[in-house]
């Protein structure tokens, strides 16, 4: 329905001149990791060949490459195939399903799910195997940059080029180094796409879209609050109507497919996305880190680090305590923004873009490519608004220069923290997105209008130029 569409609004030579440059600064900025070993393509390629040829056909890779499959840590894989194995054994579990799962043994084609991603990610991998071995990362990078520019041409279908434009520019700025190296844009776009379907009361469409963003990554499920409380309001049904929730239904049966297609393949690799992400520390780039480190310099009391889960994190005096803390911080900031929503205040795409911002600046684990998450949203909820782009650019700015160029100062991961820059950066970073997101509340909760505070759902999409000549005329 989406690609259909495009073609209603003319493409100019502006926007084919601002894809390219677009798709172009981001491979350049991605470039210096493409054919190294270590990288999250890399990784991307051990698990699609294991996958497809089991974990024991990875001995093509150069060594190391493949390691963290081969020799698994307790961290990626919480309960080891033979162990889960045991343990269904030893509940007294019915033999056939016990058997069936040992049977799903990695070591065999098609039972080697990614330990950290759901399912669905495997296909974009998969299309990256159409090119000769050694060119994977560079068909990945193109895979990723197709959808960096489908999301432009839906922005300028859907929104206005205006905000195409500034997602172009907030991308290449905040994504530089991610964007070409990571399948985040999948999600990130299939959410844009979800928003926008339900912004035109489109709600099945827009709650297939959300459940295929969250089988790529499970961070968007946090948005199904703010798709339910616009499809129930915009219901013109009896609240005792089942109609009402066939959108939901959707949503739950698109879920239910995948992951009972994941489960067949792979138990093992179905849970252990879930507990991965559930027993991660605190990461050095979040917030929570960023009051650590002063607390640690008041204090007296210095930090540790190390390089776990695949981040490197903090260890400090007083984090557990700090990560229930924000964990409630979290809860009651989300809630408060259903709140606006139910009331009006702000429109549901403000909704789902704070909520994932507040996830963001709450949260334990802040990686680079979180900026891929919301800068769609960002862009097509802030369009041109002078401070939502300064601000943004000035957070994509700092965390660039955060992730690669301080990272790339040692070639000690676990070294970085002690790097003078690092902590000043991403604490300034840190305390301008939660600044950020304050204010945007701020201004949502005195909104004493009749509309949502930022753009109304029965807004119409105009082609700057065509309203521009309208206005001349």
């Amino acid at each position: 329905m989406i690609a259909s569409s495009t073609s209603a609004k003319r493409i100019s030579t502006l926007d084919i001149v601002v894809i390219f440059i677009m798709a172009g600064l981001l491979y350049y900025g991605a470039s210096w990791q493409i054919f190294a070993t270590n990288t999250d393509a890399a990784k991307y390629q051990c698990y699609t060949r294991a996958f497809w040829h089991g974990t024991s056909a990875l001995n093509v890779f150069p060594p190391g490459q493949c390691h963290f499959l081969t020799h698994p840590s307790k961290q990626l894989i919480p309960i080891p195939h033979n162990e889960l194995v045991k343990k269904m054994a030893d509940l007294g579990l019915p033999s056939g399903l016990v058997q069936f799962v040992d049977a799903q043994a990695p070591s065999q084609p098609f039972h080697a799910l990614p330990y950290e991603y759901p399912m669905l990610t495997l296909v974009p991998f998969t299309l990256s195997l159409l090119v000769p071995m050694n060119l994977f990362q560079i068909a990945f990078a193109f895979w990723m940059l197709v959808v960096a520019a489908l999301v432009y041409l839906v922005l300028l279908r859907w929104r206005s080029r205006r905000a195409a434009i500034v997602y172009a520019v907030l991308l290449v700025i905040g994504g530089w180094g991610t964007v070409a190296g990571r399948f985040d844009m999948i999600p990130s776009a299939l959410t844009l796409f979800g928003v926008i379907c339900a912004m035109k009361k489109r709600w099945n469409w827009a709650f297939a879209l959300l459940a295929l963003a969250v089988l790529y990554k499970f961070y968007p499920v946090v948005l199904l609050i703010p798709f339910l409380i616009a499809q129930q309001k915009d219901s013109a049904l009896s609240w005792k109507s089942w109609r009402r929730l066939i959108p939901f239904g959707i949503f739950v049966l698109v879920c239910a497919l995948v992951m009972g297609i994941s489960l067949l393949l792979s138990v093992e690799g179905t849970l252990s996305p879930f507990s991965y992400f559930t027993t991660r520390p605190i990461q050095a780039e979040s917030l929570p880190a960023s009051l650590l480190w002063i607390m640690s310099i008041v204090l007296s009391r210095p930090a540790h680090y190390a390089f776990t889960f695949g981040s490197l994190n903090i260890l400090a005096s007083g984090a557990s305590v700090l990560s229930i803390l924000f964990s409630i911080a979290e809860l009651v900031g989300v809630v408060y923004v259903f709140w606006l929503q139910w009331r009006g205040k702000i429109d549901m795409a403000t909704s789902c873009l704070l909520t994932l911002l507040v996830v963001m600046v709450t949260g334990k684990v802040f990686s680079p490519q979180y900026l891929i998450w919301v800068i769609p949203l960002v862009a097509y909820v802030g369009e041109a608004r002078r401070w939502w782009v300064i601000c943004w650019v000035l957070i994509g700015l700092l965390t660039t220069w955060i992730y690669p160029y301080i990272y790339i100062m040692t070639h000690n991961i676990e070294k970085v923290p002690y790097l003078a820059p690092f902590f000043p950066a991403t604490t300034i970073r840190n305390f301008l997105l939660a600044a950020f997101v304050l204010g945007v509340l701020h201004v949502a909760t005195y909104n004493r209008s009749q509309q949502p505070v930022f753009i109304s759902e029965q807004e119409p999409v105009v082609d700057d130029v065509s309203q521009v000549a309208a206005t001349k005329g």
